[in-house]
């Protein structure tokens, strides 16, 4: 009996030690509001410097723009987006006549769930990514961190304290594991490619970057936010995970608005540019939105594509009325998609009776993160075609041959999508494709689906003619694994 009460006891210390940690960290990781010196008064964005979208730095080639969006699916689309990036890593283009690598390229990035760890990780580190996100990330049981937060009495303060939930415990996990107290200040000292790592705003159903663009409608300053915390907020999946949760500060704005929302906007049903506007005023009413509850960004756009749609929206709507950013020099655009998304699973339909529990939230919540996935693919290579022609326009206003010398109608654009599903080998695919959406994978896993990535990039057909588009003589590139040859022309 002494035994058990010494048990007891012990437990009962663990919790309360438990719940006097959550209280006092659960304020102190609330987002932060804007500096006064920071706020803008002329013409722009709400804030002056920051993180915001293609204003981080120089752009990385002066005629092209290239996008990169990963996918959520957990841990297995983690390792195929790792692999992507290992694949634009050995993937040589032509720039200006130097030989360089496609990786070095990339303009912005856009991730959900999954697909954000090796987004942020790259945007953190870079090539540090291919030494030591496999150590730090990839070989790691998350799973039992997750079960950790469930089971063992010191993590158990999310139980009685709200301010503190299951998913402010798992940003410390991540942050312990990868990002060791790096905010978006780290990010913007990188430069480009700028993330959007990718949330959806449960309250109003919509997609919510971890841009400054968007935390201006907050009135919030992002670059002292942590990258755990945003990228716990992307990888929140319902019921599993509490969402994490800003606050906004709009009333320390003095009624600032961003440019574009004081233009005129038709107010087109149909219009996406007004949709983004009717959404940026919902953030701004400072009684409606007093708090944003963000969970897993596969729930609103499991492609990530939609921020890039957004971003794309931006450059040719939103931009020409802020005059932020000039794309007369653009020629190529690239937008690549990294999807790791598993296998629509239809066997039920061989069984009469759908009665488990898991079943049923298994089919309920894969069709509401898959189902949308071929229109939002339509809708991104429309845009994308939008944004070639806006460019074309803009090089063409002052005659045939653009001020960089080249015709003004030589743009191109190029639609990259990346998916298990073109995996070639029919046994290969099916596997990969039903890898179990988790946080722990066995080691073979993770390799099969870096290779698959890896694979991919080097045997696109897209990513072949984008690059066929620059000219320019290259060396003889290395074989990916599993390829019979060298991709080099």
């Amino acid at each position: 009996m002494r035994m058990h009460a010494r048990s007891f006891r012990g437990t009962v210390a663990a919790l309360l030690m438990a719940i006097g940690i959550a209280g006092c960290a659960g304020e102190a990781m609330l987002n932060k509001p804007l500096p006064h010196d920071r706020l803008n008064n002329g013409v722009g964005p709400i804030s002056r410097g920051g993180y915001h979208m293609l204003e981080v730095g120089p752009s990385k080639a002066p005629d092209t723009l290239v996008l990169l969006a990963f996918s959520g699916g957990g841990k297995r689309s983690a390792a195929f987006g790792y692999g992507v990036l290992k694949g634009l890593r050995d993937y040589p283009v032509a720039i200006d006549g130097q030989q360089t690598r496609l990786l070095d390229q990339i303009d912005m990035m856009a991730s959900v769930s999954g697909g954000s760890f090796p987004a942020a990780y790259y945007g953190l580190y870079r090539d540090k990514i291919f030494t030591d996100f496999e150590k730090d990330f990839l070989n790691q049981d998350i799973a039992s961190y997750v079960w950790g937060t469930y089971l063992i009495p010191w993590h158990l303060g999310w139980l009685v304290n709200p301010d503190w939930g299951t998913n402010d415990r798992m940003a410390e996990v991540y942050d312990d594991l990868m990002f060791h107290g790096a905010t978006y200040a780290d990010l913007l000292k990188q430069g480009r490619p700028v993330l959007s790592v990718d949330a959806t705003d449960v309250d109003h159903e919509f997609v919510f970057p971890f841009l400054q663009d968007q935390f201006d409608l907050l009135c919030s300053d992002l670059t002292s936010y942590p990258v755990a915390r945003a990228v716990a907020a992307s990888n929140g999946f319902p019921i599993l995970f509490s969402p994490i949760t800003l606050k906004n500060y709009r009333a320390e704005c003095a009624g600032r608005e961003p440019t574009w929302l004081r233009g005129d906007i038709v107010h087109d049903p149909l219009s996406r540019v007004a949709k983004q506007a009717e959404i940026a005023r919902i953030y701004l009413d400072k009684e409606d939105t007093r708090y944003v509850h963000l969970l897993d960004g596969g729930i609103s756009d499991n492609l990530a594509m939609r921020g890039m749609i957004n971003a794309m929206l931006v450059l040719t709507g939103v931009a020409s009325a802020e005059r932020r950013f000039d794309f007369s020099h653009i020629r190529r655009i690239v937008l690549i998609s990294s999807d790791g998304q598993a296998a629509g699973d239809d066997t039920t339909a061989r069984e009469r009776h759908l009665s488990s529990l898991g079943q049923i939230f298994s089919a309920v919540s894969g069709t509401q993160i898959d189902s949308y996935n071929f229109e939002t693919m339509i809708l991104a290579n429309d845009v994308l075609s939008d944004l070639r022609e806006t460019i074309r326009k803009s090089r063409c206003a002052g005659g045939p041959v653009a001020r960089d010398g080249h015709p003004c109608g030589d743009v191109q654009s190029y639609f990259v999508h990346l998916s298990l599903a073109e995996v070639a080998d029919p046994v290969e695919r099916h596997r990969l494709q039903n890898i179990p959406t988790g946080l722990t994978l066995e080691a073979e896993d993770v390799q099969a689906l870096e290779t698959a990535g890896q694979t991919l990039v080097m045997t696109s057909p897209e990513l072949a003619a984008f690059r066929n588009s620059l000219g320019g003589a290259l060396k003889e590139a290395a074989p990916p694994p599993g390829a019979t040859s060298s991709p080099a022309p």
